[in-house]
Formats: C-alpha cells, sequence, structure tokens
C-alpha cells in the first residue's frame, strides 16, 4: 500500500538533468526520501544499496512549535522567482545570528540554521569524510538557492546550493524539516544520503545523530526531519 495515496513507482529515465536524475534516484527508494546529491550528474543506478532499507524512521509523539524550538530565531520567507516548471527562492543566513526559512511556495518545508552552525564554503573541504571534523565557520552572510517542484504524482522536490558542511560541534545543529500532509504511513521513511557517483546510503547506520524522525501534523499527515551535517542539493520523493 503507499504511504502518498495514487503514488505509483514509474520506470526510470535516463538522466537529462541534475533534478531528472534526483526523481529518478529517489522514486526507486521505498520510502519518503530527501537525498543529498552533489553537483555532478551520472546515470542512475538500477538500485539502491541494501543500506538503504533499513532504519525506519522514529516517531516523536509531539507537537512541533517552531517558536518553542527556536525563540531566539528571526524567520523568513525568501525571494521567489521561476524557472519553467521549477520555483527559485534565495535567501541569505547571517552565521552569528542563524535563520528559521520556510521554503517551497505554499508548502510550508522549514530548514533551521541556528548560530554559529555554518561552516565557510571557501575554507573548508567538503566530503564524507569530514562531515564529522572541526571547520572554520563562516563570519560572512551565506546566500543559498532552493529549487523546488512537483512531479507529476504530485510529490514535492527540492534542491538546495551551495555545497556547505555545518558545524558538528554546534549546540543545535542545522536541522531540516519536511512537511507531508499527505504521508499515511511512516514505519518505511527515512532521509538517505547520495553522493556524486548516486550510491546511497541511511547516514544513521553510522550516525545515530542523523536519525529520522516524524511527528503528527495538525489537520493529518506528518513533518520529517533530522539533522543535517551537509547540504549540496535535496530531493524529495515518496514510493
Amino acid at each position: 500500500m503507499p504511504i502518498f495515496p495514487g503514488f505509483t513507482r514509474p520506470t526510470p529515465a535516463p538522466t537529462r538533468s541534475l533534478r531528472t536524475r534526483f526523481v529518478a534516484a529517489a522514486l526507486l527508494a521505498a520510502a519518503v526520501t530527501l537525498s543529498a546529491c552533489s553537483d555532478n550528474v551520472t546515470a542512475p543506478s538500477p538500485a539502491f544499496p541494501d543500506t538503504m532499507h533499513v532504519s525506519p524512521a522514529t516517531f516523536a509523539n509531539r507537537v512541533i512549535d517552531f517558536g518553542k524550538l527556536y525563540p531566539d530565531m528571526d524567520w523568513r520567507l525568501p525571494t521567489v522567482s521561476s524557472r519553467g516548471d521549477t520555483t527559485v527562492e534565495t535567501f541569505k543566513v547571517d552565521p552569528q545570528d542563524g535563520k528559521r526559512i520556510e521554503f517551497g511556495e505554499n508548502s510550508g518545508n522549514i530548514i533551521a540554521f541556528p548560530p554559529n552552525t555554518l561552516c565557510d564554503p571557501y575554507k573548508n573541504s567538503y566530503g564524507p569524510s569530514e562531515w564529522k571534523k572541526p571547520c572554520i565557520l563562516a563570519t560572512n552572510e551565506v546566500k543559498f538557492e532552493v529549487r523546488t517542484w512537483r512531479d507529476s504524482n504530485g510529490i514535492p522536490h527540492a534542491e538546495f546550493l551551495p555545497k556547505i558542511r555545518f558545524n558538528p560541534s554546534a549546540i543545535r545543529p542545522v536541522t531540516l524539516y519536511f512537511r507531508a500532509p499527505r504521508l499515511t504511513m511512516f514505519n518505511s521513511v527515512f532521509i538517505p544520503y547520495c553522493n556524486a557517483v548516486n550510491v546511497c546510503i541511511n547516514e544513521s547506520i553510522g550516525d545515530p545523530e542523523l536519525e529520522t524522525y516524524t511527528s503528527p501534523l495538525a489537520g493529518g499527515g506528518y513533518w520529517v526531519y533530522r539533522t543535517l551535517r551537509h547540504f549540496s542539493g535535496y530531493t524529495v520523493a515518496a514510493d
């Protein structure tokens, strides 16, 4: 039974763009996925490793109240433009003050950047071996772009740029909250990471702090969320 009503798994098509690669890859997973990928484009592999199909989300029966979670952080709606069927939003984050961003036009998704969480994107190495290493913190505003769209099944997708690491020693981590009002089951929901060659893993296997959680939405559905140590692009899709 699909966890999103009306969704059927399509046959993967050849890659035409970064966005297409994200969609084809994510739709192969038996989960709602937010797949972090680099900017390098390669054809999707026919299946994900077994590491994708473990550690479903943990249910947290609590109300997500962003005013209480982040009382000292301002929130902002990004500047919106469009490119074809894609909504493009840009925003800036002051690394000393942090910011709570509501992205995805009319979707209510949230990315929270607490103070002192941004590593300087120009002074730090980037890659899986670097995620938990200390970093030089950013001191100037960092400009981000997020591109969002919905596929033919109505499933939302998002890409974040640029590549950046987040401070592993921060008191409060960067957290991504995906608002999923159509989600009816969460036993196979998790948030994997996909690298430049399209190998996808559940990062929580080796790093329990990256476990995926779900909490109920008022009116039905769930928040799907977890800590992030980095991102370049993210895709949201569902089985």
